[in-house]
């Protein structure tokens, strides 16, 4: 196993080279000159000339790149070429915590919502609740994250009273349908602990429904505030509505996924072996056709946290989030080559390490893959 992981991590390597190599090379194609960055439109040839021998930019490509990869190696990626002048490394300091962060929390909101409705989804197949949630997550799929960031703009903003008469409604309503299959002919096949949890999962989705309504705070249009100098509440205030947003459009694919998986194994005979010993729904979905089933749930999650910390420059644009996505493209625009190819190395690097880290938690959902050669 210890080799297995190994071969993993160390396959990293090469891919940075060559996006690295890439990077610089598509760079060179871009038309344009840093120098007119610098001095500015109205400056003469010979201050154009002096730019591009102070920067190195008269120098051949390969040349450049073997420059700028000698200090990454000593830890140095660089200054800044459009004033204020600053390091690379502090640029990318100050902005990637902001995507990571956004990152992290929509990809768990999204497992969080996923995980429980594709499950129960693949469960009911073909009935009210599958249908509901399938026509939602259809929904999600088919809204733009752009015009969804509008969207709760628009209420949690500026008709913030709307939502949380909403909120609330939702929440009386999926109570009194909750409580409403405890009774009757429905309420006949559940057993007493049965009743009993989903009136108790009934009483806390009104109680959570109730405090969201009462204690709903106000949402910031834009702007980002840190954790170190604002604090964890103002963070989060700030961050709610975009990871809200990216959270929702992640979570949608997720539970489809899952879904359709699960409902595969479901059909299995070892499922279909358990059910016929009598063993409890919920040890069934949880502990026996959870984790066989979340293959494919796990490899889209990487490649949404991977696609999340390449920034998604719609969400930062509306947000005015200080991101690595926004980052990137303020830097082609401005003609910061150095700030560009440090960015685009450091978001590559994260990528292929989540990448490679989900190909090592396959080694516990399927413990047979310890043993296949690589």
């Amino acid at each position: 196993m210890f080799n297995r992981v190994a071969t993993v991590l160390l396959r990293i390597i090469p891919v940075l080279i060559v996006v690295s190599v890439s990077t610089a090379v598509l760079i060179g194609l871009v038309p344009g000159d840093p120098a007119v960055a610098v001095v500015g439109a109205e400056g003469s040839p010979e201050q154009y000339a002096a730019v591009r021998e102070n920067l190195g930019l008269d120098r051949p490509l390969f040349a450049r790149y073997l420059d700028w990869l000698n200090g990454l190696l000593h830890g140095d990626l660089g200054k800044t070429l459009v004033p204020p002048i600053q390091d690379v490394s502090t640029l990318i300091a100050t902005r990637l915590p902001v995507t990571l962060e956004i990152a992290v929390l929509s990809v768990l909101l999204a497992l969080a919502i996923s995980i429980p409705v594709g499950t129960w989804s693949a469960y009911r197949y073909g009935r009210a609740f599958d249908r509901v949630a399938s026509s939602l997550s259809f929904a999600l799929i088919s809204v733009p994250s752009f015009l969804l960031a509008l969207i709760l703009i628009y209420f949690a903003v500026f008709r913030p009273e709307a939502v949380k008469g909403l909120i609330l409604a939702a929440c009386v309503i999926s109570t009194v349908v909750l409580a409403a299959t405890t009774v009757g002919r429905r309420g006949a096949q559940l057993t007493a602990q049965g009743r009993r949890g989903i009136r108790m999962f009934a009483l806390g989705v009104f109680a959570v429904g109730f405090v969201l309504a009462a204690f709903l705070p106000d949402f910031p249009r834009q702007g980002f505030a840190r954790i170190g100098e604002d604090g964890l509440t103002e963070n989060l205030r700030t961050i709610f509505l975009p990871v809200l947003v990216l959270g929702l459009a992640e979570s949608a694919q997720l539970t489809r996924l899952l879904r359709s998986d699960m409902a595969t194994t479901l059909n299995d005979d070892f499922i279909l072996a358990s059910r016929a010993q009598g063993m409890p729904v919920r040890h069934i979905l949880v502990k026996e056709a959870l984790r066989p089933s979340t293959f494919s749930l796990v490899t889209v999650a990487g490649i949404s946290f991977g696609r999340l910390l390449g920034g998604t420059v719609i969400v930062e644009t509306i947000f005015r989030l200080p991101g690595m996505g926004t980052l990137i493209v303020e830097s082609v625009a401005k003609k910061e080559f150095m700030v560009l190819q440090a960015a685009v190395l450091v978001v590559a690097a994260l990528y292929v390490l989540v990448n490679a880290l989900v190909d090592i938690s396959y080694l516990y959902l399927d413990p047979r893959t310890r043993h296949v050669r690589v």
